[in-house]
């Protein structure tokens, strides 16, 4: 079953990133086969790292929360503050083989419904259905998030593919979900695919998140 992985970096943490790197690098390693997607969840400058956020394959929510609380970074104290939601897919791609231009930059969006927001999804979902393939190339993953039991959809999870932020913000504001007022809250963040999960030129990248 597939989990939202989301934890934040505590502020100042750069030089305690560089100490713990590579067993951080070496224990995503380890979770190749269960990564849809992991990497780093960046600030607007799209630099300085925030937070890490993975869509991982898991037996279990309780094996989710393990890998979490065994990632060397929360070990060492530098991530804390997990949340671990159920996801599903509604693309077939990972990072192995989802769409993506050389260059571009990535936005992950987390969206939060609105509590008994059923009937507005309901009353949106046809002009929400046209913009996705209005714009689905840009997308490189994209599904809802659920409850526990995996019966509700509590949220929308999606990491967009853009040429730059402009476009990124763009492609936000004009989705119709977001424009109809479906969401309690939304958090949007500059992303970029981790070292380990990078398919473009990862020895150039400063870190995996």
């Amino acid at each position: 079953m597939l989990y939202s992985i989301k934890v934040f970096d505590k502020p100042d943490s750069g030089p305690e990133r560089d100490v713990a790197r590579q067993a951080h690098l070496d224990y995503l390693k380890s979770f190749d086969s269960r990564t849809w997607f992991g990497g780093p969840m960046l600030a607007d400058d799209g630099e300085t790292a925030v937070g890490s956020h993975r869509l991982m394959d898991f037996d279990t929510v309780e094996d989710a929360k393990a890998h979490l609380r065994d990632e060397p970074y929360v070990i060492a104290g530098i991530q804390r503050g997990m949340e671990v939601l159920p996801w599903s897919n509604s693309v077939p791609w990972t990072w192995h083989d989802c769409p993506r231009t050389e260059g571009f930059i990535q936005f992950l969006i987390i969206a939060y419904d609105k509590q008994g927001s059923d009937d507005l999804r309901n009353e949106l979902r046809a002009a929400h259905e046209a913009y996705q393939a209005q714009v689905s190339d840009l997308y490189v993953t994209r599904g809802p998030l659920m409850n526990d039991a995996r019966d509700c959809q509590i949220g929308s999870l999606m990491i967009i593919d853009v040429p730059d932020d402009a476009a990124g913000r763009a492609f936000w504001n004009d989705e119709p979900f977001n424009q109809g007022g479906l969401f309690e809250r939304s958090e949007v963040y500059r992303w970029r695919f981790g070292r380990v999960f990078d398919q473009f030129k990862p020895e150039l990248q400063a870190g995996a998140g």
